[in-house]
């Protein structure tokens, strides 16, 4: 069986191999591996299009678990909130975001003054970097790969901090203390994306402290931290100017197409980060549909709820396939090591059946033989498991 799928999907990628390199990557995207050093493609998941050309499926029958996305979408107020304000898109939006900035102050219980909103949390991930000019940055290995994009592309070096499957590819903080000694800026992804691995809050203010002492600006990236609030630092992030803390509305609140994200430090550092971003990065819909997300506290719970109810039963599924390790999640994925197959060809065979699942041999300090799964529906969710159940159950 092994045989047949990795050939079926060796086929499927010769026939389709250029039109999908031009949809999923444009001109010259790429990135460096901080593990190797070599130049590979950037590949992101979500994108329906570039799988239905790859599959032959149409857009509207692809399920997509590969983005962590809301599977309820946004609320119903942010919605509202968007076609009111198509009336006033004749004028320029607030380039200073003032009624986000309050709006996620009140949230939060911190000073608009501490906050910057940005064009999603990738804007902000690269504009860091481009205003404080690091020379050599700290990244995890495996991790989202626009910190070691974001880097280089504003001159800095990567030195990578390589996790250990053994110990579930955590963050050691011991470890994390050694290794900010010599670097300028350090970036965290928590829960880390895409392992889901959770660095409980106790850890990360031990974390912070080194960061401090070593003189190192700590960017810690909270887009999925809306699961686990609890373990947020960012009331650590407006007391230093060495945390900087990044949140998105994309995951959590199911606006990934509206772009838009904001980080939190002390007042001294965000005054610095806004004086480096382009005017006008946040625009007018997107400003009042964040605003009403944030209040709407009914869908929240309802999107928490079926987060945490969908999420055991997936992985209580998973966990009774053959050839199958679950890792234990913390957001709204699941990653699992595949062990029976082949894992890119397991994807593409899913591809076919129209369900879309995140192939991670694309992050750095993973080989083939990984893949990430958004929570989604029941119904969704069911038909997941059903399809894996049929491709590695004989």
């Amino acid at each position: 069986m092994e045989f047949v799928l990795v050939r079926m999907a060796n086929e499927s990628r010769k026939e389709t191999e250029l039109s999908v390199q031009n949809l999923e990557l444009g001109a010259d995207r790429i990135e460096s591996s901080p593990a190797t050093g070599e130049k590979a493609p950037r590949f992101h998941g979500g994108n329906v299009r570039a799988a239905a050309l790859r599959y032959g499926v149409d857009e509207k029958r692809i399920i997509d678990f590969s983005s962590s996305v809301n599977p309820l979408g946004p609320s119903s107020s942010a919605k509202r909130a968007v076609k009111k304000a198509l009336s006033d898109i004749g004028r320029y939006p607030d380039p200073d975001s003032t009624d986000l900035r309050k709006a996620i102050a009140r949230y939060f219980g911190i000073k608009a003054e501490q906050i910057v909103c940005g064009n999603g949390s990738s804007g902000l991930i690269h504009l860091i970097p481009r205003v404080f000019r690091p020379g050599k940055v700290l990244v995890p290995v495996p991790t989202f790969t626009e910190y070691a994009a974001a880097v280089e592309d504003a001159g800095g070096e990567v030195v990578p901090l390589v996790l250990n499957e053994k110990d579930g590819f955590r963050v050691d903080p011991v470890e994390l203390a050694f290794a900010l000694k010599g670097v300028e800026m350090a970036f965290l992804c928590n829960p880390n994306n895409p392992t889901g691995r959770l660095i409980p809050k106790q850890e990360m203010e031990e974390i912070v402290e080194y960061a401090v002492r070593n003189n190192v600006r700590l960017v810690v990236d909270e887009a999925f931290m809306d699961f686990n609030d609890s373990d947020s630092i960012i009331k650590k992030a407006v007391q230093t100017s060495h945390l900087v803390c990044i949140r998105s509305f994309a995951e959590f609140f199911g606006m990934p197409g509206l772009r838009i994200g904001y980080a939190v430090s002390d007042e001294t550092t965000i005054a610095a980060i806004r004086k480096g971003q382009e005017p006008w990065t946040v625009s007018l819909p997107a400003e009042r549909a964040a605003i009403a997300a944030l209040n709407d506290w009914s869908h929240s719970k309802k999107t928490r709820r079926l987060n945490e109810k969908e999420r055991d039963r997936l992985l209580s599924a998973l966990r009774l396939m053959p050839g199958v390790e679950p890792f234990q999640p913390s957001a709204d994925f699941i990653f699992i090591k595949i062990k029976s197959i082949d894992a890119t060809a397991l994807t593409d065979q899913l591809g076919f059946r129209g369900l879309l699942v995140r192939d991670c041999s694309s992050f750095p300090g993973l080989e083939n033989g990984y893949i990430r799964v958004g929570v989604r529906t029941r119904r969704e969710n069911k038909r997941l498991v059903k399809a894996l159940r049929e491709l590695l159950i004989r």
